[in-house]
């Protein structure tokens, strides 16, 4: 079947799927399950069920996204995040549904094609190893794929439809372009430390209060195999026999290809007049022919391609296989400084003329075996990576209490790591997605094996628990110090933005800087006077710019006056003098992320509008943590 995909699909579909839902789960990663039977549905959806086994592939691509971007989720928040995704995408598939949207079987082929390639061209041996290897049903993993595309089509009708009226627009853009005169003083929180004085009661107290805070790391020790596919070609001994061996059978690869340098004359076919096409092609060539006018002169003149008329025709060095067929059979019948009669191409009508021709260089197995040893072990390397990853994920689930059959039958030695934390690690455990999946219930609880944890694209461990200490509380005397700072920074916060709000109603009496030198607080003339604040680009905090740009507009010969308190404790007295709007001509860029803005609101609404609808019933009595 995925031959004459391969042979029939031309060109590859590009597309954007915005909102929600992404090519997901199905090309990526090593992570996945024993087919089998029906699952227990995760929620029933407007009647359809939703297999739990599609919210296992979704939270197992969820640890891998969050742990490599570091964050801090638990098991039960990314569970949840992943059934609400799987929901989402049965809602907005329902819907494409009863749309009509269904991507075509050409759409499907190219988008298989794009992902397993080996030297540019589709890999049938790769695709058929990856299902082997995640153990896909070939016709469910292209469903898949449809399905993805259809959403991906789906959606884009419903952004590409949004617009801004040029009102609005303007509107938005004199808003974008504001500027506003400021100027502030910042009471910094470590001025007030030096005035708050901690007691021993009520360190006492807040330890009793928030033990839960105070306590040492729970930690690991994991055993685990590790599959690392670069070590394992460099275990990979060959002989000069193999080389020998896979050079005669491959010798076409090392071959560098015979170079023709073509010069051409082209004549497009304009609103499909064929006949008009060919007769100007063959007037040029006519001319050419009859000494009339030179090959340079037509094609520099004459040709509807612009880019080689100005080096006089000259197209370039031409190999087979980059060009089209029609073309290259043309230009490989011509010889040299031979002018053609015209010819039709994928372009058009084409006078060719080849320049030179460099002769095609088989290159020897001498000049080759370095690199051939290369690609030899890496060949081999990576079939073996996807053998001990299949035969490991197998015997880790199998006999999921003991990683030594996993092993022994992989040939692959039981490493150990130091301890290991929630938040740290080394060696394999400085990995957050490892550590993610090392806390889980099914690892740490159950003690089992885990599933293979994909480090990067060629290693892959899988680990279990051999030694657990579970999290103590600390002593009072350990971390008095660290409560005193905890409690001085608290207490100096509250007295800055004590002191900081006195301070502000003070200003906005007067409406004058001159109350913060009578405050004994600070001196007006230490006042920073930043003036004209754009939106974006400002070296003031964020969260100082955001208030800015909520103040009112000050009265005639008034100042408006308000605060922020920075994330440090710091308050910042904020005195705005004057608003300038912005220029309304909006730019294409602006446009841009104008119809953006809605695009997204769009998606939102539509997405909330199917769920406020929707008839789901949830089952999550069969999302338990054992299933995953």
């Amino acid at each position: 079947m995925l031959q004459a995909i391969h042979d029939k699909a031309k060109g590859w579909v590009a597309y954007a799927i915005v909102g929600f839902i992404s090519i997901p789960f199905v090309l990526f990663g090593i992570n996945s399950y024993f087919e089998g039977g029906s699952a227990a549905p995760a929620a029933i959806v407007n009647g359809e069920e939703i297999d739990s086994r599609e919210v296992q592939n979704q939270l197992a691509q969820l640890r891998q996204q969050f742990g490599r971007m570091g964050a801090n989720l638990g098991d039960e928040q990314l569970r949840q995040i992943a059934l609400d995704n799987v929901i989402n995408r049965a809602l907005l598939r329902q819907k494409a549904d009863e749309a009509g949207y269904r991507a075509s079987s050409t759409e499907v082929a190219n988008t298989i094609r794009q992902y397993f390639q080996a030297d540019g061209q589709f890999d049938a041996e790769q695709y058929q190893r990856y299902l082997t290897t995640q153990r896909r049903n070939q016709g469910e993993f292209e469903n898949q794929i449809r399905e993805d595309l259809t959403q991906g089509h789906f959606q884009q009708a419903i952004v590409g439809t949004a617009f801004v009226p040029k009102s609005q627009a303007e509107y938005y853009q004199s808003l974008r372009q504001q500027t506003r005169d400021v100027e502030t003083f910042t009471l910094k929180m470590a001025d007030f430390e030096a005035q708050v004085t901690i007691s021993d009661e009520q360190v006492a107290d807040y330890f009793e209060k928030n033990k839960e805070r105070y306590m040492t790391e729970e930690r690991v020790k994991l055993a685990y195999l590790d599959i690392d596919q670069t070590v394992l070609a460099e275990s990979i001994l060959v002989t000069d026999e193999e080389l020998e061996a896979h050079y005669d059978e491959n010798a076409s690869e090392y071959v560098t290809p015979e170079e023709r340098e073509v010069s051409h004359i082209l004549v497009e076919i304009k609103d499909e007049d064929e006949a008009a096409a060919q007769a100007k092609a063959d007037g040029l060539y006519q001319a050419i022919s009859s000494g009339e006018r030179t090959f340079e002169d037509v094609a520099q003149n004459d040709s509807d391609d612009k880019v080689a008329a100005e080096n006089k025709g000259l197209l370039g060095s031409v190999v087979v296989g980059d060009w089209g067929a029609d073309f290259e059979k043309a230009v490989f019948a011509l010889e040299v400084n031979v002018v053609s009669e015209p010819v039709k191409t994928e372009a058009g009508y084409e006078i060719l003329r080849v320049n030179s021709i460099t002769e095609a260089v088989q290159e020897s197995f001498a000049e080759v075996k370095e690199s051939l040893a290369e690609n030899y072990r890496a060949t081999k390397a990576a079939d073996l990576y996807l053998d001990k990853t299949d035969q490991v994920q197998t015997l880790a689930y199998e006999q999921s209490g003991d990683l030594a059959p996993a092993a022994e039958a992989a040939g692959i030695e039981i490493q150990q790591t130091d301890w290991v934390t929630r938040s740290s690690g080394e060696g394999v455990g400085a990995n957050p997605q490892l550590r993610q999946v090392a806390f889980s219930d099914e690892v740490l609880v159950e003690r089992k094996n885990s599933e293979p944890i994909e480090l990067k694209d060629t290693q892959a461990v899988v680990i279990r628990v051999i030694e657990h200490e579970p999290a103590e509380q600390k002593p009072l005397d350990e971390v008095k110090a660290e409560i005193v700072a905890a409690l001085t920074t608290q207490e100096a916060r509250s007295l800055t933005a004590s002191k900081g709000e006195e301070l502000l109603t003070k200003l906005a009496e007067t409406n004058d800087w001159s109350a913060l030198t009578e405050s004994g607080l600070g001196d007006a003339a230490a006042v920073d006077k930043a003036g004209k604040v754009e939106r974006t680009g400002s070296e003031m905090s964020p969260v100082v710019v955001g208030k800015v740009f909520g103040m009112a507009r000050p009265e005639a010969d008034k100042r408006s006056w308000d605060s922020a308190v920075l994330p440090e404790g710091d308050y910042v007295l904020i005195a705005l003098n004057g608003v300038e709007d912005g220029a309304t001509e909006v730019d294409e860029a602006a446009g841009q992320l104008f119809t953006g803005s809605v695009s997204r609101r769009e998606s939102g609404a539509l997405l909330k509008a199917l769920r406020e609808r929707a008839e789901v019933e949830l089952k999550t009595e069969n999302l338990s943590s054992d299933s995953y």
